[in-house]
């Protein structure tokens, strides 16, 4: 009987393969459904003819219109054969498919499954419960797009129970998202004109003849404010939103929005393509823009038109509909502190006037850099005595100044571009580390911006691992360890003292923050990816350079009194081993090496050649070639690292040198064999010289790549 019930259900959805689809008017629907029950095979010796209801919730899927998923709850009353009655309480999910014939006639097929809970009327307590499944159809009429009616069949399968038909007759009323009022449809009387409102449609030439109201609606529109400077972060970002819906008792197609500011952009830029509109389907969009670089030349907040556009196709036949709206375009300055990283826009290396500086402060001082020293701390503290020489001060405007704006992460601020504070000789904290990033990343030296509650400053990456770094500096806890990269933080408001005041300071505000968890980091080039440096209109007045022997000077003093901090305390304390144990190889070796690391080469070599009188020590010969190695005799270097090598073949830093002395001198069969068994002895060194295993020029790229040209790996001892 089970079996004849369900070839029913399936030749009720054969029948009904003639018709054609018709509109759909919702996404949601409410339904009531009263039923009679007809029990089924044997279950009809025990049961009577019963009846009941239930009522359905169901939501069609926006992607796939004609299937729908749901719950429903239902009540049935069954007779048991002239005994009692019973009582069916059930509930559970639906899922099912509809088909939409001629205009408002549509066909649905549909099963459930859920639990049931079943109790005899008479008083004696006898209940139970079990799962339940159903499959069914009906056949539904609309008479308007919110209500309908309908016939269908049901076959229900009470587990452990009973099994039934239910014929049904139901009402189902339909959530039609924004349709017109029944008054508006029907009304005779002229139409009023009145202002465009953010929910009424566009007017539209091709849906004025009573159809007006039919089609997309711009429902919403929001505009955020625009900052010049992210021009490009737009491109991929939204400026605002806009909310279509679509109105029609019908599909619309092909949606197209686009986004035009007549003044600032070449040609709308599309913002998103929808393939359909479901009947009460509503779409946020984000609004993106494609700026000119024309923009950066507002320097007063403006206001601009914004027309978006929405091109459709509405039962086979394009339109479209439009909306302009009022937007608020701040000027190239400004910016919100709501993304630290934002500040990185107006870091901008490739600006004439930080290039013209930058690269004539180093061509002045690079001649007195310390050979040893990391390059590119002392970079950082060049171009600090530069700026100090030409007279850039800190000011911070009491309303203004970061400590302010930082707070409110939607109040404007207003930051210089490089080229600014040179021209204005100050700024506040955030335009001075703007300025520091900018010079430093114009010789290609990496640089990132340290937050910490009210104030911004910057930090150097220097060109040294972890490991050696710790082995250069006495004061590490000046030195920033992230990621495998080394920095020195830098206070960028010190501008009256020393560099190393500057180091000193910031990294004190350093360590006492980040204990508190209240400091960030933030790389420039990371932020970049983000947030790209601008291009600043025009070349600007290149700054007068400041007396380049007193910049000579300054950076001078600022290097001795480095090495005198560096070497100070453990100079004494070396000394004192030596002469307290003149047979103490170990610590007079670490004495060259501490002379040796800040280029006091004269002092250095003459503690290894102590070494050597006696015996063949080999660190010792290894620090002495890279004396010679440093100062550009690579034969002399070859001499004392062949000394090496016959007395330990396969130290790494005795082969490092042996290939590295040879490449110099284009011995390439030498630098093959003493590179391959580096390779075999220490992968990582190496890797760390990889241009070892190349020629010519191509080597000399690979090598400052590498940032290894001009560094040597000393020999600790033991």
């Amino acid at each position: 009987m089970r079996k004849a019930a369900f070839a029913t259900v399936v030749i009720l959805l054969v029948s009904f393969e003639g018709f054609s689809q018709s509109e759909s008017p919702s996404l949601f629907s409410l339904s009531f459904i009263p039923s009679f029950s007809v029990p089924l095979g044997n279950d009809a010796t025990a049961f009577g003819l019963g009846g009941g209801g239930k009522l359905v919730g169901e939501y069609r899927m926006p992607f796939l219109p004609m299937l729908f998923a749901g719950a429903e709850g239902g009540f049935s009353l069954v007779p048991l054969t002239s005994i009692t009655t019973m009582s069916l309480v059930s509930g559970g999910a639906v899922v099912g498919a509809r088909f939409d014939f001629l205009k408002n006639l549509t066909f649905r097929v549909a099963g459930a499954g859920g639990y049931f809970y079943a109790f005899l009327n008479d008083g004696s307590g006898n209940s139970g419960s079990n799962p339940f499944a159903s499959i069914g159809a009906d056949l539904s009429w609309a008479f308007n797009p919110a209500l309908s009616v309908g016939l269908g069949a049901t076959y229900r399968d009470y587990f452990g129970l009973y099994n039934d038909l239910a014929l049904t007759v139901g009402m189902s009323y339909n959530l039609v998202a924004g349709s017109p009022a029944p008054s508006a449809m029907n009304s005779q009387a002229p139409a009023k004109v009145e202002p465009l409102k953010n929910d009424q449609p566009a007017q539209n030439p091709q849906a004025q003849q009573g159809d007006k109201n039919k089609g997309v609606l711009i429902k919403d529109l929001t505009l955020n404010k625009v900052f010049p400077i992210f021009h490009a972060y737009y491109d991929s970002n939204p400026i605002g939103k806009i909310t279509l819906v679509n109105t029609d008792t019908a599909p619309v197609t092909d949606i197209k929005v686009t986004l035009l500011i007549k003044q600032y952009m070449d040609a709308p830029k599309d913002c998103a393509t929808i393939p359909s509109l479901q009947p009460g389907e509503s779409r946020d969009v984000d609004l993106l823009a494609l700026f000119k670089s024309d923009i950066l030349e507002i320097t007063q907040t403006t206001k601009v038109a914004a027309e978006v556009d929405i091109a459709y196709t509405r039962n086979g036949k394009p339109e479209n509909t439009s909306k302009v709206e009022t937007l608020t375009v701040y000027d190239r300055n400004a910016m919100t502190w709501d993304d630290n990283e934002k500040a990185a826009a107006f870091v901008t290396p490739k600006e004439p006037v930080i290039l013209y500086f930058s690269n004539n402060v180093n061509a002045t001082v690079k001649s007195s850099m310390n050979r040893v020293i990391d390059k590119n701390l002392q970079t950082a503290m060049m171009f600090h005595d530069a700026l100090r020489r030409y007279g850039i001060s800190y000011v911070s405007p009491p309303l203004t100044s970061y400590a302010v704006v930082s707070q409110d992460k939607q109040a404007v601020d207003s930051l210089k571009f490089p080229r600014e504070t040179f021209a204005y000789r100050s700024g506040d904290c955030s335009d001075l580390a703007i300025l520091y990033c900018s010079l430093l990343e114009s010789v290609q030296i990496e640089t990132a911006f340290i937050t910490v509650p009210g104030h911004i400053f910057m930090a150097v990456a220097l060109g040294m691992g972890e490991e050696e770094a710790r082995k250069t500096f006495t004061k590490t806890d000046e030195l920033i360890f992230l990621e495998g990269k080394v920095w020195a933080p830098i206070e960028i408001t010190e501008r009256e003292g020393s560099f190393l005041t500057a180091w000193a300071e910031g990294a004190k505000e350093w360590r006492e923050n980040l204990a508190k968890k209240q400091a960030d980091f933030y790389p420039v080039r990371t932020a970049w990816k983000k947030y790209e440096a601008v291009f600043f209109p025009g070349t600007g007045v290149m700054p007068t350079l400041p007396d380049g022997n007193k910049m000579v000077s300054d950076f001078q003093a600022d290097l001795a009194a480095l090495v005198s901090r560096e070497i100070g305390t453990k100079e004494t304390e070396l000394k004192a081993a030596v002469t307290k144990n003149p047979a103490d190889t170990k610590a007079m070796n670490s004495l060259g090496l501490l002379y040796a690391r800040y280029d006091l080469t004269d002092k250095a070599e003459a503690q290894f050649q102590k070494l050597i009188v006696k015996t063949e020590y080999v660190p010792a010969l290894v620090n002495l070639g890279n004396l010679s190695y440093l100062k550009g005799d690579y034969e002399k270097a070859l001499v004392y690292y062949g000394r090496a090598y016959k007395q330990s073949p396969h130290s790494a830093n005795v082969l490092l040198g042996m290939a590295r002395a040879n490449h110099e001198q284009q011995n390439y069969g030498s630098v093959k064999k003493y590179y391959q068994e580096l390779q075999t002895v220490d992968p990582d060194t190496a890797s760390r010289f990889a241009y070892l295993d190349l020629q010519g020029d191509e080597s000399t790229r690979a090598a400052e790549v590498g940032q290894v040209t001009g560094t040597v790996v000393w020999e600790e001892g033991k």
